[in-house]
């Protein structure tokens, strides 16, 4: 466990040996400071992501609003933490003045059950109001029921119930994201030719994966000369995403288009790469360093992105504000708008990613 806090004017002194009253200097633009000395100044600033406080009541009153976040690690979908942490950080920077702690408890995806011990830590110290990103249905529902009898405060993070708990949920609308891509790739393909459809290995208990592919169906129904072909399931590790897709374009010469729900992305573009299919269409989801170059030259032609990041900073932003300034969040479902990335536009969204 660990817990992200905003970084004062004394720790950053600290770290880079000049006075409090220097860098006060250098913020307010007043007395006399050496060209160097600014400049080493505002570096730490902006790599510490200082932002000046311009409303210290709740740091002055000693307030402080802890947020538990506990969401897991996934080795197949591995820019899944660094972005929610980014959002968090985000978070942390904008509200620290106003008294926002965040503790961070994170767990491996392969073992879900821990996740209930690290919300039973955290508890223990006091902590009322939480961000989950779940990885198993059964795990969660327990969570729930024990966080709701203790009157705690919910946000789901990226993952959604089908039952309502009052909780409110930041994330996508799977079944819509599913429909996106389905147009997308119909007009790639001009509407016609097989379309193969990878699927991870997480399909069989993941609901929101199955409901992206459902939408994805739906959708594909508007085009009558598209033709998916039987779904591939279970696919888990990278090579074995890449020796099932080789596979299928052997088998499937003519085949027009790819739908990718593996979260190996990369793995399907590398085996069209590798057999010089580029003829064949590659639509996915997301957006990781791993695929910038293929989607930059158009190997996989466009990913339905979703900004992960952003979802870990409303969900923190909608806690904080209620626990804070008793601003309460109306909707209980708080959409990410779906944004579609391809070669000419991939710069706009690299930073972010």
């Amino acid at each position: 466990m660990e817990t992200i806090t905003r970084m004062t004017l004394e720790e950053i002194s600290a770290k880079i040996g000049i006075s409090r009253t220097t860098i006060y200097k250098v913020l307010k633009n007043k007395g006399n400071v050496s060209e160097k000395t600014r400049n080493a100044v505002m570096e730490a600033l902006e790599r510490y992501h200082y932002v000046e406080n311009k409303n210290a009541r709740n740091l002055a009153m000693n307030r402080e609003y802890t947020i538990g976040y506990v969401g897991f690690r996934s080795g197949s979908a591995n820019y899944f933490s660094p972005k929610v942490r980014k959002g968090i950080e985000r978070a942390v920077r904008e509200f620290g003045d106003d008294g926002l702690k965040v503790m961070i408890s994170e767990f491996d995806v392969e073992d879900p059950a821990r996740q209930m011990d690290e919300v039973e830590k955290m508890l223990a110290l006091g902590v009322k109001s939480f961000v989950l990103a779940f990885a198993d249905y059964q795990v969660i529902e327990k969570i729930l029921k024990t966080l709701h009898e203790r009157e705690c405060r919910v946000v789901l993070l990226s993952r959604d119930l089908e039952r309502a708990h009052g909780d409110c949920y930041v994330g996508v609308d799977y079944f819509k994201s599913g429909l996106l891509a389905a147009e997308l790739l119909g007009k790639l393909v001009s509407g016609k030719g097989k379309i193969l459809i990878p699927v991870t290995a997480e399909y069989r208990d993941n609901r929101d994966i199955q409901t992206r592919l459902k939408g994805f169906l739906t959708k594909l129904e508007e085009y009558p000369d598209c033709k998916p072909l039987p779904v591939i399931h279970d696919l888990a590790a990278g090579e074995q995403v890449y020796g099932e897709v080789c596979a299928s374009l052997e088998r499937e010469p003519q085949l027009a288009g790819i739908f990718d729900l593996t979260y190996r992305l990369d793995m399907t573009a590398k085996a069209l790469r590798d057999l010089k299919r580029r003829d064949v269409r590659l639509v996915g989801f997301d957006l990781f360093q791993e695929i910038e170059e293929e989607i930059r030259e158009s190997v996989i032609d466009g990913v339905v992105y979703q900004d992960l990041s952003k979802q870990a900073y409303l969900a923190m932003r909608i806690l904080f504000e209620e626990m804070c300034y008793g601003i309460l969040q109306e909707e209980k479902k708080v959409y990410s708008k779906l944004e579609i990335v391809m070669s000419e536009n991939l710069c706009y969204f690299r930073e972010e990613a």
